[in-house]
């Protein structure tokens, strides 16, 4: 069949010498604990085989949500580089190739850091062309979760991320008004942050729920365009603040996702109400915008404890 290929990589720095990093990414043993798929589906079975930082060590995943399939150290060079072979099973079936390339640097403070790149180098159906841009977006966004997260782990000895589907349930409409704000995904901590800060501050009354609305995100361009707002159960009969902007929800039904850790990997949750919206073929509401609300603050707990609950309207 005729194919046509396609290629992408990532990178992140890391605050721990070269050797550290390279013998923690060589052992799949540690997989779990940073894996952008497996915080989707932390009970799926995971098998391991072989001895770490060798030829042919290996992991298998048997997963309902994340698929099946199977990674394996192809060839490496200590301190340098990793090859796998990565064959997914279902819920179709490929076989690419990927990479970590490990480069020693020096960190702001002097101190001894790693440079790690992710690549991966696969091919599509020539039919499917047209999911060539988004498959290599949604693969990309994929590595830069897992990097952040390894970063973290090493970094820090724990990730401050965990994702929990809570279903389908019936949520009761509301009124929302606050800052509109369009960003690319890099910038949404830089851009958000001040507009909450600038919504606390303002003259109104005390909200029912402190939520971010995503009236639209481009998973190509990264592009997000968002509202940053206060809801309130009933219509406000106050005059809205210039800048700011009122909308409404009504009632509807949502699938819940509900991310408990640090803003910073809020991709999770968001990641993985997407694939579970495909995995139990739920459809949704495009008349409806997606939102997440905040159910606690850093003001109030640490990271590792802040809880967003994330929402996609149904039909």
């Amino acid at each position: 069949m005729i194919s046509i290929s396609f290629s992408l990589d990532r990178s992140i720095e890391i605050a721990k010498p070269i050797e550290e990093v390279f013998q923690f990414v060589a052992d799949f043993n540690n997989w779990r604990s940073w894996s952008a798929w497996i915080i989707q589906e932390p009970q799926c079975p995971v098998t391991i085989e072989g001895e770490p930082n060798t030829q042919g060590h290996k992991q298998t995943w048997d997963g309902d949500l994340i698929g099946k399939g199977s990674i394996s150290i192809a060839s490496l060079f200590e301190n340098q580089y990793l090859d796998f072979d990565l064959h997914f099973f279902a819920p179709w079936k490929s076989h690419s190739k990927t990479q970590f390339k490990f480069s020693p640097i020096e960190m702001a403070d002097g101190s001894e850091g790693t440079s790690v790149t992710w690549a991966m180098q696969g091919s599509l159906p020539v039919f499917m062309f047209f999911f060539k841009k988004m498959m290599t977006a949604m693969i990309g966004s994929d590595y830069e979760r897992g990097l952040a997260m390894l970063k973290e782990k090493l970094e820090t000895g724990s990730v401050t991320s965990a994702v929990d589907i809570n279903g389908v349930s019936e949520q009761k409409g509301f009124y929302y008004i606050g800052y509109p704000v369009t960003c690319h995904k890099k910038d949404i901590s830089q851009k958000v942050s001040p507009l909450f800060e600038k919504l606390c501050t303002a003259d109104l009354p005390k909200p029912d729920k402190v939520l971010t609305v995503v009236n639209k995100f481009d998973m190509v361009s990264e592009q997000c365009d968002m509202v940053v707002a206060f809801a309130y159960p009933n219509k406000p009969d106050f005059t809205v603040p210039d800048g700011m902007i009122m909308a409404d929800m009504p009632n509807h039904q949502a699938l819940e996702v509900l991310h408990t850790g640090s803003y910073h990997h809020l991709s999770n949750g968001w990641t993985t109400l997407m694939c579970y919206l495909r995995h139990a073929k739920l459809k949704a509401n495009k008349r409806l915008k997606e939102y997440e609300v905040y159910l606690n603050s850093p003001a109030e707990v640490p990271s590792e404890q802040l809880k967003t609950a994330i929402y996609a309207p149904l039909k």
